[in-house]
């Protein structure tokens, strides 16, 4: 150890008139230094052991000793002994669930200087298991899962993540190396001393790997070549399961995922929470998935190969897909430090985040700035808004034919708010303001362009007065404006013809559907109808 046992002594009695010690407690060195690493920066940790059933914090006390950092933590034993009953869970249910800091936990204890209380912490350490044994197991379990991911990663042509999910794969096996014989120390970054004590015992086959590890670590070859030199040097270490062989990588669904076209543009929900719209390749990529399908078969019958490796790279990313390995199970993306999620990207930056067919893509996918429900409920209320647009048109235009100035005001105004309303659904307001803010809404939010705030707001001015000649003019300007900026301009005169309000029906149909499935806000609650009819008037007769 870099410090002896009389200065751990002394360090140790300065630490504990520093803290508030358990009664009677044992006292350990844990940690690099105890394990015969460590260097000048290295913290200097000790665990108090307490005969107690106490639930001591898991977090450290951090104190200055003799010109050193100490950490200083205290277990009862009772904690020591539910952590070990918790890895022995965890190793017979297999590795992949074995948390890191709970492996660690158990492993530094046992790899540990006694200070004081031999009996006690005799006690702490029984455990059924070899520990040599879990730690090998654990991280040949990572390494396995890691350069899967390498192989997966090269057939999806990211030969960056490739390389870099083939370096882990190859030092997590090397852990799993050293760990069976004897190095069972968890911290990554003291491989290479593992090795130089196993290669000072004689282990003239520990030389011979740790060689070829900086060797293919320091190799120039392809993409595919390196993955399987990787591959033969991870399995060189014990770590059977994952050769370079592509045709193992398979796609999956993922639950929790469902698809959602939108006037022809396909839209991802997932967990009912976030919302993707797919750009028009990444679409075509998505219908192409089907569950146990071979990811490179899915790439050669491709229209683009590399546009569609590129998207289903995007899916598993984001969480949309799941890479599988063949007679594997699912390819796994957590690293015992570094545990990982899907991918949430940041949302797109798009104004006005939605119209009639839902978001728009830049690039293969786009996250859609609203949690799925407000999305839902925004598409809802921006179809129905534009209907009462053409409505309220219509009735302005009557009151004009008839000459009724009044008439012509309140259906003016109905108009107007609706249009109001188109537009704060397409930047994703939900729910909306009333009608008597609504105008000012449009004025206060950032969303949207000036000059059409600056309409609505004379054209609202011109209501209140008695110059009833312009307004028609004026409220047609403001549709126009708003429709170019929603990407609105061809929806259907609605009461034109039983023909064109079949065709507004058929807008509303996709998103009713979507409202239906997330439970969103619907604008009236006679559009639930349309999803029984599917999209289709009820009582209409057949050919009618």
């Amino acid at each position: 150890m870099i410090i002896d046992r009389a200065e751990l002594t002394a360090l140790l009695g300065e630490t504990l008139d520093l803290v508030e010690a358990p009664p009677g407690c044992a006292a350990v060195l844990e940690g690099s230094i105890a394990e015969g690493f460590g260097n000048s920066a290295s913290d200097v940790d000790f665990l108090l052991l307490a005969d107690d059933d106490h639930d001591h914090p898991t977090m450290p006390t951090i104190v200055f000793a003799r010109g050193r950092r100490v950490e200083v933590r205290t277990r009862s034993l009772r904690q020591v002994r539910e952590q070990a009953d918790e890895v022995c869970a965890h190793v017979a249910e297999g590795f992949g669930g074995l948390p890191a800091a709970l492996l660690d936990r158990c492993q530094r204890l046992r790899g540990a200087v006694v200070l004081r209380g031999d009996d006690l912490v005799r006690r702490a350490r029984k455990w059924p298991l070899s520990l040599s044994e879990v730690v090998s197991g654990w991280y040949a379990h990572h390494s396995r899962q890691a350069m899967r991911h390498a192989v997966a990663s090269s057939v999806l042509g990211e030969g960056r993540e490739a390389l870099a999910w083939a370096g882990i794969a190859a030092r997590h096996a090397a852990k799993s190396w050293v760990a069976a014989r004897g190095e069972t120390y968890l911290e990554p970054k003291w491989l290479d001393r593992q090795f130089d004590r196993l290669v000072a015992g004689g282990d003239q086959e520990a030389a011979a790997l740790r060689d070829r590890l900086a060797a293919v670590r320091r190799g120039t070859a392809g993409i595919e070549q390196a993955v399987a030199a990787h591959a033969e040097l991870v399995a060189d270490f014990g770590v059977d399961g994952c050769p370079a062989d592509a045709a193992r990588v398979l796609l999956g669904l993922r639950a929790g995922v469902t698809t959602w076209p939108i006037g022809g543009r396909l839209h991802v929900v997932r967990d009912r929470a976030d919302v993707f719209v797919l750009g028009p390749s990444a679409g075509r990529t998505w219908r192409s998935i089907s569950p146990g399908r071979p990811v490179a078969e899915v790439l050669k019958s491709a229209e683009d190969p590399a546009a569609a490796a590129g998207a289903l790279a995007e899916f598993h990313r984001v969480g949309l897909v799941e890479l599988h390995w063949r007679d594997g199970g699912p390819i796994s993306s957590a690293q015992p430090w570094a545990p990982s999620e899907p991918v949430t990207p940041p949302p797109s930056a798009r104004m006005p985040v939605l119209g009639l067919a839902g978001g728009t893509a830049d690039g293969h996918l786009s996250l859609i700035p609203l949690p799925a429900k407000r999305f839902a409920a925004a598409g809802m209320a921006l179809v129905w808004s534009n209907i009462m647009v053409e409505n309220a048109r219509e009735d302005l235009s009557g009151a004009f034919d008839g000459g009724q100035r009044e008439v012509a005001r309140t259906s003016g105004t109905r108009l107007l708010h609706h249009a109001c309303r188109v537009v704060l659904s397409a930047c994703g307001t939900s729910p909306l303001p009333p009608d008597a803010a609504i105008v000012a809404g449009l004025d206060a939010s950032a969303a949207v362009p000036a000059d059409l705030a600056a309409l609505a707001t004379a054209v609202e001015r011109d209501l209140g007065g008695d110059g009833w000649e312009t307004w028609l003019d004026r409220l047609d300007e403001l549709v126009g404006g708003v429709r170019d900026l929603v990407r609105a301009e061809v929806f259907p005169a609605s009461f034109d013809s039983a023909a064109a309000w079949e065709a507004t029906l058929r807008i509303g149909h996709d998103w009713i559907r979507l409202g239906a499935y997330l439970d969103a806000d619907f604008p009236i609650e006679e559009a639930r109808d349309l999803l029984t009819s599917g999209g289709a008037q009820p009582h209409r007769r057949g050919g009618g």
